[in-house]
Order: C-alpha cells, then sequence, then structure tokens
C-alpha cells in the first residue's frame, strides 16, 4: 500500500505539491491527472524516492521513503519499476540489451539461463520475441514503449509508475499499451500509478483518479464521478457543455452511472407522464467497457416538477443547467 499525507513539496520558494493525500491500494491501478506543471511527475518521483518532500509522510508498505538513504534507498527502486514518454532506451543496445540494463546494474550477468529465460518471458509478454535483437531506431513508438515496459519489469517490481507514458503515441498504439498495462496489472498483480494529462488513459484503466491543481488535490474518486459529475475545476478541464443548448424552457441534465446506466429511464418518463422533450446534448463514454454518460434534455416550464420527482423516484441524478448571465 502506498500511503500519502500532508504531502508538501518545494523546489525553493515555490511549493509544488500542497498539503497531498492519498491511499492506493496494493493491486490498484491509480491514476492521477491534471495541466503540465500541476505537480503530477513530481508526485511519482516523490512516491520512487528520487525527491525528497519537506513535510508530510509518503510510506510504501509501511517503510517512510524519507527515511531510506544508501543501500536500503536502491533496494526500495529496485522493486519500483518506471516507464516515461520518451521511452529512455539506448540506441547502440539491441532490444535484449536495453531490457537486461537493470540487470547488469544489480551486477546479473545477462546471458546466464536464469536472466535470458526472464528477459525472453517478458519480451513474449509485451509482444516483441521477434524483435528480441533490433535496435530501438528499427522499432516504432508502440514498440519502443514495450521495451521500456519489460525493463522496468525485469527486477520483479512491486509497483509500476508510469509517467506519461501514452502521451508521445498515436490513439491505436495507446490502446494498446493501455491493453497491456491491464495484462500485467492482472496477471503479476503489480500496483500500477499512472500519471497524464490524457483522460482516455485514467477512463480506460484506472479505478480510481486524482485531479491535481496547483499542487492541491482538488477531485478524487473513480473516473467515471469525476468525468461524468464534475466539480468546477474538473469541468474547466474537461471543456464542459457546448454552448448550443436551447434558450427557452428548461435543460435539464441527466447523469448515468453504473447503478442507472442501464435503465430506460427517458422513454420511460415519456410514455408513463405522457411527456413531450427533445434530447439536446449528450455524452457516452467507455470507462473500463461499461458505456455510461449524461444527456442533456429540453423541457417545458410546466413540466419541470414532474420530471423532477419522477428522476428521484427512479435514482437518477440530475441538475438543471442555469442560464449564463
Amino acid at each position: 500500500m502506498i500511503q500519502i499525507t500532508n504531502l508538501r513539496k518545494n523546489f525553493g520558494t515555490t511549493e509544488v505539491l500542497q498539503d497531498i493525500s492519498l491511499t492506493i491500494e496494493d493491486g490498484e491501478i491509480y491514476g492521477v491527472i491534471g495541466h503540465s506543471g500541476a505537480g503530477k511527475s513530481t508526485l511519482l518521483r516523490c512516491i520512487n524516492g528520487l525527491e525528497s518532500y519537506q513535510s508530510g509522510s509518503l510510506t510504501v508498505d509501511g517503510q517512510e521513503v524519507s527515511g531510506l538513504s544508501g543501500a536500503a534507498l536502491r533496494n526500495f527502486q529496485k522493486e519500483t519499476g518506471m516507464i516515461f514518454q520518451n521511452f529512455n532506451l539506448l540506441n547502440r543496445l539491441d532490444v535484449y540489451d536495453n531490457v537486461a540494463l537493470p540487470l547488469v546494474c544489480w551486477g546479473k550477468k545477462k546471458n546466464s539461463e536464469e536472466s535470458r529465460q526472464k528477459i525472453m518471458d517478458l519480451l513474449q509478454l509485451v509482444g516483441l520475441a521477434d524483435k528480441v535483437h533490433e535496435r530501438p531506431d528499427n522499432l516504432s513508438g508502440g514498440q519502443k514503449q514495450r521495451v521500456a515496459i519489460a525493463r522496468a519489469l525485469v527486477m520483479d517490481p512491486k509497483i509500476l509508475l508510469c509517467d506519461e507514458a501514452t502521451s508521445a503515441l498515436d490513439p491505436a498504439t495507446t490502446n494498446e499499451i493501455l491493453s497491456l498495462l491491464l495484462k500485467i496489472n492482472r496477471e503479476m498483480g503489480i500496483t500500477v500509478v499512472v500519471v497524464t494529462h490524457q483522460m482516455e488513459v485514467v477512463k480506460q484503466i484506472c479505478s480510481r483518479v486524482s485531479f491535481i491543481k496547483d499542487g492541491k488535490i482538488v477531485a478524487e474518486g473513480k473516473p467515471e464521478e469525476l468525468f461524468i459529475l464534475p466539480n468546477p475545476d474538473v469541468r474547466q478541464f474537461l471543456g464542459g457543455i457546448p454552448d448550443i443548448l436551447p434558450k427557452q424552457d428548461v435543460n435539464i441534465q441527466l447523469f448515468f452511472l453504473d447503478d442507472t446506466a442501464g435503465d430506460h429511464v427517458i422513454t420511460d418518463l415519456a410514455r408513463e407522464r405522457n411527456l413531450s422533450f427533445s434530447i439536446v446534448w449528450g455524452k457516452i463514454e467507455s470507462f473500463r467497457n461499461n458505456a455510461l454518460g449524461s444527456l442533456v434534455i429540453n423541457i417545458k416550464n410546466e413540466d419541470l416538477e414532474v420530471v423532477t420527482e419522477y428522476l428521484d423516484s427512479h435514482k437518477v441524478r440530475w441538475e438543471k443547467m442555469e442560464e449564463e448571465a
């Protein structure tokens, strides 16, 4: 378990992380999202001991990271794999030797039977067994990231930290890498922490997510809760609802989460209450293979009470869209 309590981190007089508190459970895929410069990568570097912090507590499996040094810190970092946006591969080495690099750094023989079996098993896992002797220059971006993932796993880490790992990839390749991270999490039981500014990443693989703004956590929860029921900070990040809503009558936004996503509430409302209304905006998105989202309906003023009572009775979350000043 990763437990962070009231963490503060400064660079000079600039406070980069302010009173950060969160818990990441063993075996979880946890996301940290926000604009560039929000403090996401700094938080990740604090988790693996690459950055110190001024106050607060950050423990991994009960160890206070700030209290580690020397051999204890190196052993801790051996159990914390990390992958980056720019892959960080050595072009002079082939795929095999890039994956073997951490083993060599820890004094292990890269060509021993044990090392060779481990490396080839990892290359099979990431789908690159046929590229074992290729140089990074001959690989696509997605293949380079697969090599980086295999290298991050070669020391059998308990935690995998992903710092904008898909930002340099096209959408199709991003989906492939996300599927691979899900496979690694499920088959190897590794805790995965994903830092990103890409909404699609956390929607597809994360069970929980924190939204960081100016070094503070301003929202935390399931991805569907943050993105479908956003607070003002998250709504601004997402871009909000387009300014295309009707100016007449009343606009009501309905939110469909796990407990109501499969209901036929819209058609049932119209039929059972003999009402006519228009669907004027909608957003249906995929969250870990579940289709969830929200709709905006435009109803007559005199139907407002009937509609809202019906929605409340069926436990559908809603809000009245206020007119802009």
